[in-house]
């Protein structure tokens, strides 16, 4: 009799979390972009938003907190209810304060729950058109004809096309300086200018003044070349075979949402990204759709932190301030 109690229990237990995943969601979700409203980023996150409306049958509202380097909009997701009701567009700055080590008001592992990679977005080397060279082969025999250094501009100190420039050197042995920049816009004028004669920058976009000439495009660190630039060669055809590199943006909730919910949004993630429409809108913009479990993506996640922070150790790339 005990026995047939427990087990009646139990089955109510499961009727009731199963119940009240397919309730899910209650209420409109508030999807907090910590961008400002207007960038390529941003727009990602309205044409997944729109989607995602439909699917879960409720309201999937933008709200953009932007500031302190994405840092303000991911802890309002940290410290929300867990109840799948808050999700994130998960910046791509995540891993990098994660590899640095960066204090953070709250834990990125504990306090975040992983729902789906959403997007990659490729990084691009190119250079100005008055540089000495004309191509990666050009680049890497150029130091050869003397001692100099080759400056190259980056978004920001500490940002992953700083870190991937770093890596580039490391891994070629070219006599890179970096010169970081507060933010793509800044640092495209002066190497557009000839002030600067490389940009490691993400694909958009800095695509668009190489599309139009105004930039010479050295490689796009993608595995296949990229729709936007069709003539502007794959680093592994550039010759500098497996550095692929990207900013991973994510979606993640808060953390300690039970997983029927996590699996819940996952699902209606991956629907959308399904969506041709949606997946042409991305790729127009420049991304990548990826999609996959939530699984992948937290292993995504601890991969490109352990591989940024070798990097940042064996550098010696100091923490931005």
């Amino acid at each position: 009799m005990k026995r047939r109690h427990f087990l009646a229990a139990a089955g109510l237990a499961v009727i009731s979390r199963a119940g009240h995943a397919q309730a899910f969601p209650e209420r409109p979700v508030r999807f907090v972009v910590p961008y400002a409203p207007g960038g390529s980023t941003d727009t990602s996150s309205r044409i997944i938003a729109e989607r995602l409306s439909v699917r879960l049958g409720q309201q999937v509202i933008v709200d953009n907190k932007p500031g302190a380097g994405t840092i303000i909009g991911t802890e309002i997701v940290a410290k929300a209810r867990p109840d799948g009701h808050t999700i994130l567009l998960t910046p791509g700055a995540l891993v990098v304060n994660a590899a640095f080590g960066i204090a953070l008001p709250y834990d990125s592992v504990k306090d975040l729950a992983p729902v789906a990679r959403f997007v990659d977005i490729p990084l691009l080397l190119a250079a100005n058109n008055e540089a000495p060279f004309k191509s990666v082969a050009e680049l890497l025999a150029w130091p050869k004809s003397g001692d100099r250094t080759i400056a190259y501009a980056s978004a920001g100190i500490g940002s992953v096309p700083h870190l991937w420039g770093e890596y580039l050197k490391a891994r070629t042995g070219l006599p890179l300086e970096h010169v970081g920049y507060k933010g793509s816009a800044e640092a495209l004028r002066d190497v557009m200018a000839g002030h600067v004669p490389l940009f490691s920058d993400v694909l958009m976009p800095t695509a668009a003044p190489v599309k139009a000439g105004k930039l010479r495009g050295l490689a796009v660190a993608m595995a296949a070349r990229s729709p936007l630039l069709p003539d502007v060669p794959t680093v592994g055809e550039a010759g500098l075979a497996g550095m692929e590199a990207a900013v991973l943006i994510g979606i993640s909730t808060t953390g300690g949402t039970p997983a029927a919910l996590v699996e819940r949004l996952n699902a209606v993630v991956n629907e959308a990204l399904g969506d041709e429409g949606v997946r042409q809108k991305l790729q127009e913009l420049g991304f990548i759709p990826i999609g996959g479990t939530a699984a992948f993506y937290a292993r995504s996640l601890a991969e490109e932190t352990a591989k940024w922070r070798k990097v940042i150790k064996e550098s010696k790339i100091p923490a931005p301030a």
